[in-house]
């Protein structure tokens, strides 16, 4: 039996994309995501990130986006991208 998704949720694909995480505190770190909608993506990492976070996500072929954590977790978190004009 299949479970329906929410309908403001997007269908979310599976991906390995290495990217690199910019914090509004100066400081990177790598991560991996690991899903990728129209809205928002996991972010696996080693970094503990905080709810509400904002950062920039420097993505390969695509530049960088901004996002907020929406939810975190130890060793991954949600985020949903946001317009330049919200950061």
């Amino acid at each position: 039996m299949q479970r329906k998704a929410k309908a403001d949720r997007k269908v979310r694909h599976p991906v390995e994309i290495e990217a690199v995480l910019h914090r509004t505190d100066g400081s990177k770190a790598p991560v991996k995501l690991t899903n990728f909608s129209d809205l928002g993506c996991r972010i696996e990492t080693a970094d503990q990130l905080r709810v509400g976070e904002r950062l920039a996500i420097a993505i390969p072929r695509m530049g960088q986006v901004k996002a907020q954590v929406r939810w975190a977790g130890a060793g991954s978190a949600g985020a949903r991208f946001v317009a330049e004009s919200d950061f």
